[in-house]
């Protein structure tokens, strides 16, 4: 769903637009919600450029995809997702609100995951209710009985304050899971990574630590993507309603192709464990399109082998990698659940601070 999911599950819709046609809302202009042609890169810039100021208002340092990374999602070959793009225009031709639905293809086919932005001075228009509308429209054209998205609330917001959350209540959808997004700045002490290294190295010494950039060597392929996939299994989701994702060799390469094109290099960890059976991961991603920025993404430990302090050994030696291959980078994001403490100490003792909070709103249609 979202840029990362670090044991903790990163989806990734960021839905935070006004209420509609709720209380005190303005009198509204009627606006025509249509799909966007991936192929029209005018109307994919109209999109994107709505889209991004409705979903990033208010929030600090906002990540989010740039439009030469969603151009790639939208046009590349994805066998796991369907993505559609849409835009709310009103009377003058203007473009006053953007969304995005996608359909889920292998797993979780009940599933319609959203996300809707409406610019601040575009809100209370009735813009936000109309691209709801056109979300649930299509769920139920595709046969899918479950909705979920995401609201982002920035850290110290009283959350009933917040205008997406009021959305999201006034719909039916109630809250099922909430993480946290953490900012780590770059670079890190040297001190202070040896020294966390050597803390982990205390109960991991069994452990060999074996990192690469760019694609899965071969060798290692089959189970990486074993891993990849008790992610959705092994995350903290709180109550949401969501099926495990069952990942392959080719589907792992279908996404490290995907994430090339996006302009992305990804550099990953892996603990092998004395058996050689691969014990745990972690990886970043470094978009080409977003200079000084990096994403944390994947972090898990395999269940047999927790305690061992790997998940700590794991992400010092991947940011020690990335430090030295880009030292232009000064930030990552990440994102734990808020159940997660084994993973969020972790990121406490790297550095991580919070930025807002992601909650995960679902409900049935």
């Amino acid at each position: 769903m979202r840029e990362d999911n670090d044991v903790g599950l990163q989806t990734n819709p960021d839905a935070s637009p006004e209420p509609g046609n709720g209380a005190g809302a303005r009198n509204a202009a009627p606006v025509n919600v249509s799909v966007v042609d991936p192929a029209d890169e005018t109307a994919m810039r109209r999109w994107h450029a709505v889209f991004h100021a409705g979903l990033m208002a208010g929030l600090q340092d906002p990540p989010a995809w740039t439009l030469q990374e969603s151009l790639v999602l939208h046009r590349a070959a994805d066998s796991s997702m369907r993505r559609e793009p849409f835009v709310a225009v009103d009377g003058n031709g203007d473009v006053v609100g953007a969304g995005e639905v996608q359909f889920p293809l292998r797993e979780n086919l009940r599933l319609a995951i959203f996300e809707i932005g409406v610019p601040p001075e575009h809100r209370r228009r009735g813009v936000g209710s109309a691209l709801y509308g056109h979300v649930v429209e299509r769920a139920r054209a595709e046969g899918r009985t479950s909705l979920l998205t995401e609201v982002n609330v920035p850290d110290g917001t009283p959350h009933e304050e917040w205008p997406g959350v009021a959305f999201a209540r006034i719909l039916g959808f109630t809250l099922r899971n909430t993480e946290l997004r953490r900012q780590l700045r770059l670079p890190v002490e040297p001190l202070h990574l040896r020294t966390l290294a050597g803390k982990a190295a205390q109960r991991a010494s069994d452990y060999r630590l074996v990192s690469w950039s760019g694609p899965c060597p071969a060798e290692y392929a089959e189970q990486y993507a074993e891993l990849k996939g008790r992610l959705s299994a092994d995350a903290p989701l709180g109550d949401l309603d969501y099926e495990q994702e069952v990942w392959d060799v080719a589907r792992l390469r279908e996404a490290e192709d995907r994430t090339a094109a996006q302009g992305r290099t990804l550099f990953t960890t892996v603990a092998v464990a004395p058996d050689g059976t691969l014990a745990g991961h972690t990886q970043l991603a470094v978009p080409r399109h977003e200079p000084g920025r990096a994403y944390q993404w994947d972090t898990l430990v395999h269940a047999a082998h927790r305690g061992h302090r790997l998940g700590l050994a794991l992400k010092v030696a991947n940011t020690q990698a990335l430090s030295e291959a880009h030292p232009e980078v000064t930030r990552v994001d990440t994102w734990n659940a808020v159940q997660n403490g084994p993973m969020v100490a972790v990121n406490v003792e790297l550095g991580y601070r919070i930025m807002d909070a992601c909650q995960e709103w679902q409900r049935e249609l």
